[in-house]
């Protein structure tokens, strides 16, 4: 079967790379995006959309299977807010879930109604979603809604043959945490609390979607897959 995968969210730094990582293998991609200058510059064809409306996604999405049946769909549509709950105004927490939680369900409900299976879909978890890391109250309650929905829409459409992962990565060098990674007291920080010595790459996590949208992860659905340069699971040595 041809491969068509819609991106949501493909303009970010593991957005790109994963265009082009699949492009590389002759995938047909479609981009969306809340601005049509974060994807003018893609191999993919490209659609404006805000994912934070359910039903204008689902209306695009409906648009793309039109033109190819889809077999794919990630979202990476996302955001960083690093605040206590005592400080976060309730326009952010709002943003946050939208932005974060409220894509992801859109997501899903449009993959449901649109794709017919065999599939993949992939959702953007964090690391903090499972592993409590200060000022990180509303992010890791947004994204911890995401593991939660992957995992129940993987038992609902698994009898359709449509997959349903999350991947949880670290913090990664993209122009999304530029904030935090711009300051090198703040990003040797970073870079101490992952085991590894590093912060991710976006090809790190580009990768590993790349493979659950592949057949090679064809018995692989309802999973959370850290990819954070172990701090979800370990501590870094204090040596």
């Amino acid at each position: 079967m041809d491969t068509h995968t819609i991106i949501i969210g493909g303009g970010g730094g593991i957005g790109r790379c994963l265009v082009s990582l699949l492009h590389a293998t002759g995938h047909h991609i479609t981009v969306l995006s809340r601005s049509a200058d974060s994807h003018h510059d893609l191999d993919a064809d490209t659609v404006v959309c805000d994912a934070r409306d359910p039903e204008a996604l689902e209306a695009a999405v409906h648009t793309c299977v039109d033109r190819a049946p889809v077999t794919g769909m990630v979202c990476l549509a996302g955001s960083i807010l690093l605040k206590p709950a005592h400080f976060t105004t309730t326009e952010e927490w709002n943003e946050t879930i939208a932005t974060n939680l409220t894509t992801a369900f859109a997501t899903v409900r449009a993959a449901g109604k649109h794709m017919k299976g065999p599939g993949s879909v992939v959702l953007a978890s964090t690391v903090a979603a499972a592993t409590g890391l200060p000022n990180h109250e509303a992010i890791a309650a947004a994204k911890s809604g995401v593991e939660g929905l992957a995992r129940s829409a993987a038992a609902t459409y698994a009898g359709r043959g449509l997959r349903f992962n999350a991947v949880a990565p670290g913090l990664v060098d993209t122009p999304l945490a530029e904030p935090i990674t711009r300051s090198e007291r703040t990003l040797e920080h970073s870079r101490k609390m992952h085991p590894l010595g590093r912060i991710g790459r976006p090809d790190d996590i580009a990768n590993a979607i790349a493979w659950l949208l592949s057949d090679a992860s064809d018995w692989v659905t309802g999973q959370v897959i850290g990819i954070d340069g172990g701090l979800g699971a370990t501590r870094a040595s204090s040596s």
